[in-house]
C-alpha cells in the first residue's frame, strides 16, 4: 500500500518532506524521490513507472509553482489517468493557494475532498487523514470492522481481560480523549504481550507508539487520531484472533 508523493521541487522542504516524515512515523510505506532514487537512475523508469504508475495512493501537492514543474506535471498526468480508471486513491493538498487559484490543468482535483494547508498549519492533520483512509481500506478486507463487532462476535477466542477492557473503553465519555487513548493503548499492549508469536503489522505498532507518545506529553489529541487507533486495534484483533 505504497503512497506516492508528487510535488514541485520548490515545495520539498516546506511541505513534501514533513509529510514524508510523518507518514514514515506511522509506518506507512511511501514513494518519495529522496528515499527511492539514486544518482544515475532513470527518472522515467523509477519515478514514473515504479512510483506513479504502481502506487495505490498518491499525494498531490498543488501550489503556485506546480504547473511550472515539468516533472510534477508528468507525474500528475499519470496519476490523473489512473484515478479515472479507479486504480489509485488521490489525496489533494492545496498548499499556500486558494482553491479558486488552482490552475485550469489541475482543477479536476477539486472534485475530491482536498485539504488546504499553509506553511503555518503543519502536516500532522493531513497525515492523520491519510492514515485513517489506509487503515479503513485494510479493514474493508477484514471481518471485524469496529470494536462493537468484536463485542458482538461470540465466536472469537479473545481473552476475558481484553473483552473487559473493550467494554470499559466503550463506556468512557467521548469527550475524554486522553483517557480513551490510554485505554486503547492498554488493550493493544495486552493483546501483543499475550500473543508474542503474532506477526503484528508494522503500521499498527507505529501508529500506537506515535499517538500514545503524544498523549503522554499532553499534546492535543483529536477525534481522527482516536479513529485511527480504533481502526488499528480492530486490524490487530482480526490478525491475531481470526487467522
Amino acid at each position: 500500500m505504497k503512497v506516492f508523493i508528487c510535488f514541485a521541487a520548490e515545495d520539498r522542504y516546506n511541505i513534501a518532506e514533513p509529510i514524508a516524515y510523518n507518514l514514515k512515523n506511522y509506518g506507512i510505506d511511501i514513494w518519495y524521490d529522496r528515499l527511492n532514487l539514486l544518482l544515475g537512475d532513470n527518472r522515467i523508469d523509477k519515478n514514473i513507472i515504479d512510483g506513479a504508475k504502481n502506487c495505490k495512493y498518491a499525494i498531490l501537492i498543488i501550489s503556485k509553482v506546480t504547473n511550472k514543474s515539468k516533472c510534477a506535471m508528468e507525474e500528475i498526468e499519470v496519476i490523473k489517468k489512473r484515478y479515472s480508471n479507479k486504480k489509485v486513491v488521490v489525496f489533494p493538498i492545496i498548499y499556500n493557494l486558494k482553491p479558486e487559484e488552482i490552475p485550469t490543468s489541475l482543477v479536476w482535483v477539486k472534485q475530491l475532498i482536498f485539504k488546504e494547508v499553509t506553511h503555518r498549519s503543519g502536516t500532522r492533520e493531513i497525515c492523520n487523514h491519510i492514515a485513517c483512509k489506509i487503515t479503513n481500506d485494510i479493514l474493508n478486507n477484514l471481518s471485524l470492522k469496529k470494536l462493537n463487532d468484536v463485542i458482538d462476535n461470540n465466536l472469537l477466542n479473545i481473552p476475558n481481560e481484553v473483552v473487559k477492557l473493550i467494554y470499559a473503553y466503550l463506556g468512557i465519555d467521548t469527550e475524554n480523549l486522553n483517557a480513551r487513548v490510554a485505554l486503547l493503548y492498554a488493550i493493544y499492549i495486552c493483546i501483543v504481550s499475550s500473543n508474542q508469536s503474532a506477526n503484528v503489522r508494522r503500521i499498527i505498532t507505529k501508529i500506537f507508539e506515535r499517538i500514545y507518545s503524544e498523549a503522554r506529553l499532553c499534546l492535543e489529541v483529536d477525534y481522527r487520531e482516536l479513529w485511527l487507533l480504533e481502526n488499528s486495534l480492530c486490524i490487530l484483533i482480526n490478525d491475531v484472533f481470526l487467522k
